[in-house]
């Protein structure tokens, strides 16, 4: 083949490649182009969304201002990590809002506020006249005094509906989930807001708290994705450790009196007229749920009449690898008959307590149970 007709064939394939590098960098370029469309439509919507979910807060009825964040008597963990995150949400939104607190926290909230570098909220002592945003409850039995005649702007709770009430619109969510804490987690995604670092850290703590590490019944995979994510932003990367922490907090009962321990998880209810009142302690075995139980039973006997109830019971919990079993003490013989005849199928007595070994657990069984018991049972 001649010279000439080598570089014309030369020319031909090089102008075929080239024509195909360009029609492939064309369809690269389009595909490009068509993948950056459809992540802006994406942000787009999501950004819509978010709006749509804010939009919510918008007709939130305030007075005077600013808004109380503020969680149940007898503040847990869940219900104080809940109020100071749900106040921050609220002023990312442009409502002034503070969280408070009912009294002393306990030994495991105290460490997980230390372990977050946030300080305790002050305490709201009277409600009375206040612009208040409830969570982790909607009863007016554990609320702070004057809740009666505050004027609610909205509640979070991850309870049954209670008998809170307003003659105007606010803002209602309420969930089947482990924890108050997720669902303040979940509003932070749906509204489009950075959630910090202190505040996924205290809200990492209060899931694992009211969860018991992620292995109450209530728990649900939103639960599960809350943990996984708050771990994440607050740089917690032995998620077990921590809960071996709270835990050990939680079973501490260090520098509290007999009355400060019966009260450090207390909550009131009302069902058919009738007030009962349930305290939770926690045990780390059997013998120390057995002392506990005596401790407690001479504890209500001392504090009953501070209390606003007709029935009156401590649960003495353990929840340990391999043992569950809940001490349950009546206060006196009207409410020992009720409790027996509510929930018959206890395991032992000692005397003292009435032994539940397969779990009889407050929010889940004992709450729903007594309703329903009371609600049938004929008194006056």
């Amino acid at each position: 083949m001649e010279k000439g007709q080598i570089l014309k064939n030369g020319t031909k394939v090089f102008l075929l490649l080239l024509m195909a590098v360009c029609l492939a960098a064309g369809g690269f370029l389009t595909g490009r182009a068509a993948g950056r469309a459809e992540a802006d439509q994406l942000t787009e919507e999501k950004e819509a969304l978010h709006d749509a979910n804010r939009s919510s807060i918008e007709n939130m009825i305030i007075e005077d201002g600013p808004v109380y964040v503020i969680g149940h008597k007898n503040p847990d963990t869940d219900t104080v990590c809940s109020a100071i995150a749900y106040a921050r949400l609220l002023n990312l939104l442009g409502v002034e809002a503070e969280a408070r607190i009912t009294g002393k926290l306990s030994n495991e909230t105290a460490f997980i506020l230390n372990e977050a570098e946030v300080e305790a909220p002050p305490v709201l002592e009277d409600a009375s006249g206040e612009d208040i945003f409830l969570v982790d409850h909607s009863e007016y039995a554990q609320s702070v005094e004057g809740m009666r005649d505050a004027h609610i702007v909205g509640i979070l709770d991850h309870h049954g509906v209670g008998n809170v009430n307003t003659g105007h619109q606010l803002v209602y969510e309420a969930r089947p989930i482990g924890a108050t804490a997720t669902i303040v987690w979940l509003d932070y995604k749906n509204y489009g807001l950075e959630i910090d670092k202190s505040t996924a850290h205290i809200l990492l703590g209060a899931i694992l708290s009211d969860t018991n590490g992620l292995t109450v019944s209530t728990v649900t995979g939103t639960d599960r994705q809350a943990v996984d994510d708050l771990a994440e932003i607050a740089g917690v990367t032995d998620i077990d450790e921590l809960m071996k922490q709270i835990h050990m907090e939680k079973l501490s009962y260090e520098g509290m009196s007999d009355e400060e321990i019966l009260f450090s998880d207390y909550k009131e209810y009302e069902a058919s007229g009738v007030k009962y009142g349930m305290a939770l302690v926690s045990a780390f075995d059997e013998e120390i749920a057995a002392d506990l139980s005596e401790r407690m039973k001479a504890s209500m006997a001392e504090n009953a009449e501070k209390t606003d109830v007709d029935l009156l019971y401590t649960t003495v919990g353990i929840r340990e690898p391999g043992l569950t079993a809940d001490y349950v003490i009546p206060l006196d013989e009207h409410s020992e008959e009720i409790l027996t005849a509510a929930f018959p199928d206890y395991d032992e007595y000692n005397g003292t307590a009435y032994i539940y070994r397969s779990g009889l657990g407050r929010k889940t069984i004992f709450v729903p149970g007594m309703n329903d018991f009371l609600g049938a049972y004929p008194h006056e």
